[in-house]
């Protein structure tokens, strides 16, 4: 730790004589942790890359409590909302930092996306452990810059590949069926806010609407699919597959598989390079407001038949509500992009040049993850986490 070790240099070596730049051009290697950060971990034995023809950048990702703090001060951000009072929303968002930390994933994806696009060289980027700003950063940049991760399908598999089978804690850090401990934390919903950004920015270039971001988030810390419950794929495949649906196979069932369907949907080969300025961001209202009296409100103003000009607040709502999928389904015209908007709203950006039709991918995913016993025994196991909270009370 904190020392040069030559299989790594050759390691590294690899990697940046593996990229197609026209000129030699020094690695990119982003350190997702802030600078402080990873200076106060080589101060206590750990370090970070320093070897030669190597571009060190630090993304300032904070860690997972600084995401905690941020997700709860949101919350009660979204309390203290009240009609007929002025409240001290806008101050009470910036103060929680919680799109700061939004911004500074988004930024990090955006230097992955233009080095690896536009210079045509290859990237390297790490964090103190790899499954939480590490997954977030390395999916998003591939959403961004593979077509294929835009469709339905595609969408599913790189959570798949990037999220569970790359080892997120799941269960520790969404507190699945046990008590919060001090490292649970929203990395994943943190991550699908940000995807929600992305989309919100170009819609037409996915095949998903928001309305999966929800289903996700929901079903993520209802215990009723195998897909999130552990802590890594080993313990997954021996102690819960065999007892559990995946939530893919439901999500890409003909019943399903309607229900997220962009159909503005136009293929586009072309990488998307991301737009990172706070002022391009939108609350997602469907998720902190899916509980508050604001989501009803919204929610019976589309169901009630009006000739009158749309207000604003249902302009602006740019989500989807989860338990509202019964009425939208019912109602009328509605934009399938933002089903709290009516139909009368403003079209779609003109489609892309038409493209040839791109053979579907075989997906990943069997219609069921249902086996035969026998009933494997459960063992956790307790993994060492460089994010461990030292102001924690040590248990007894």
């Amino acid at each position: 730790m904190g020392r040069a070790s030559p299989d790594d240099e050759k390691h590294v070596a690899c990697i940046r004589d593996g990229q197609k730049a026209d000129q030699p051009r020094d690695l990119l290697v982003v350190d997702l942790r802030p600078w402080k950060a990873a200076w106060a971990n080589k101060a206590g034995g750990g370090g970070f890359e320093g070897y030669d023809r190597c571009n060190l950048v630090f993304g300032g990702i904070d860690n997972i409590h600084c995401v905690r703090d941020a997700w709860r001060l949101m919350c009660k951000a979204v309390d203290n909302v009240a009609d007929g009072e002025v409240g001290s929303w806008m101050k009470d968002v910036a103060n929680s930092s919680w799109y700061d930390y939004i911004g500074a994933i988004l930024n990090c994806a955006r230097k992955v996306c233009v080095e690896i696009v536009r210079e045509k060289c290859n990237v390297m980027i790490h964090c103190s452990d790899g499954w939480d700003r590490t997954a977030q950063t390395s999916s998003l940049a591939m959403l961004c810059m593979d077509p294929h991760y835009r469709t339905q399908a595609g969408f599913l598999q790189l959570i798949q590949k990037e999220w569970c089978s790359f080892g997120h804690k799941f269960r520790t850090r969404l507190a699945l069926g046990e008590a919060p401990t001090s490292e649970a934390s929203p990395v994943f919903v943190q991550w699908l806010e940000s995807v929600y950004q992305v989309v919100s920015q170009n819609p037409n270039i996915f095949e998903f609407t928001p309305a999966v971001l929800i289903r996700i988030t929901s079903e993520a810390m209802s215990n009723r699919y195998g897909t999130f419950l552990t802590d890594c794929e080993r313990e997954r495949l021996q102690a819960v597959r065999a007892h559990t649906l995946s939530l893919w196979s439901v999500l890409l069932s003909p019943s399903e598989v309607g229900t997220w369907k962009n159909p503005h949907y136009r293929r586009s080969e072309k990488p998307y390079i991301l737009i990172v300025s706070q002022a391009c961001f939108n609350v997602w209202e469907a998720y902190w407001f899916r509980f508050h009296p604001r989501s009803q409100r919204l929610l019976a103003k589309q169901a009630a038949p009006s000739s009158a000009q749309p207000s604003l607040e249902r302009e602006n709502s740019g989500g989807y509500a989860p338990e509202a999928v019964s009425a939208a389904a019912a109602a009328p015209a509605l934009n399938p992009l933002n089903p709290l908007a009516p139909s009368s709203s403003p079209p779609p950006p003109a489609a892309e040049p038409s493209i040839p039709a791109v053979k579907e991918e075989v997906s990943l995913f069997a219609p069921e993850e249902i086996v035969a016993p026998p009933k494997p025994k459960v063992t956790y196991f307790k993994d060492d986490d460089d994010d461990e909270d030292v102001f924690s009370k040590p248990k007894k």
